[in-house]
């Protein structure tokens, strides 16, 4: 009997070793050296492409608290789960992205994951990022290292102690973050094809007009179909629109550039600062 249960409470204590194992593989990430002071080089050309998109991106409409400064972080962002508060992502060494090199900045864009190796919550959408090209995140990183450091601590989220254990969103991205970029689409013409990628990448327009899941994930066959943001409604896109009257693209051309369409109104909610 006794060597019954000393067999049995080794094949107990090795499952949990394996348990154990797995679930180190599965949630670790390694830190990514800090960047070389000076080793950074990028054109004017490359500069200004990289704010045209990060227009497109609305990286100061989540990175700018009201009244704060530019990219400094400290926007509270609810959810259904808590609110998180953006981070400075300035080139300020100390409190934003100052020792960033380019491969810590693409692997959050894409997997989610700031420089040190901790899980970022999905509020951040890099599940849309991921499908972005390595010549337009490039672009932006340039953009964003050329801006004037801001010193700016993060301001702490606010969530129960059960979604504030980051290791638990590995799991959340096993299950739902497809790291696939986009791939051009054969039955699309080029202007639809770029639309797209810019759409679903960079716009990452599905993270508010997508409506999600329990655990917070867009519902993938259900793109476009409308959503929320920050309690407002994010209404059906496309093909799914419910508006009165069409949208033509000089309607989404005017809404987007100036904010308002005259015959659709004008942005208001989060809309309004991505549309500013």
């Amino acid at each position: 009997m006794g060597r019954k249960f000393r067999v049995l409470g080794s094949l107990i204590a090795a499952i949990i070793l394996l348990v154990g194992a797995a679930l180190f593989w599965v949630t670790y990430a390694p830190a990514l050296d800090p960047l070389e002071p000076g080793s950074l080089d990028f054109s004017d050309d490359e500069i200004r492409r990289g704010e045209r998109l990060a227009l497109v991106g609305a990286c100061s409409a989540c990175h700018t608290a009201k009244g704060g400064d530019p990219l400094a972080g400290g926007l509270g962002l609810p959810t259904p789960f808590g609110t998180i508060y953006s981070t400075n992502i300035t080139p300020d060494p100390e409190t934003g992205i100052g020792r960033w090199s380019f491969a810590a900045f693409a692997r959050s864009m894409r997997e989610g994951l700031d420089r040190e190796g901790r899980h970022l919550y999905p509020a951040f959408p890099y599940d849309s990022f991921a499908k972005s090209t390595d010549e337009d995140l490039r672009a932006i990183y340039a953009w964003l290292m050329s801006q004037p450091p801001v010193i700016a601590e993060s301001t702490p989220n606010e969530l129960p102690f059960q979604f504030s254990f980051r290791p638990v969103l590995a799991g959340w991205k096993l299950l739902f973050l497809d790291g696939t970029p986009y791939a051009h689409d054969p039955a699309l013409n080029e202007e639809q094809n770029r639309g797209a990628y810019l759409a679903l990448s960079l716009g990452h327009c599905g993270a508010c007009h997508t409506p999600r899941n329990r655990f917070g994930a867009m519902i993938a066959d259900r793109l476009f179909e409308g959503g929320e943001a920050e309690g407002w409604l994010a209404p059906p896109l496309g093909g799914h629109s419910i508006a009165p009257v069409a949208w033509t693209l000089d309607d989404y051309a005017d809404y987007l550039f100036d904010g308002w369409s005259e015959e659709h109104g004008i942005a208001a909610g989060p809309m309004a600062t991505v549309a500013d």
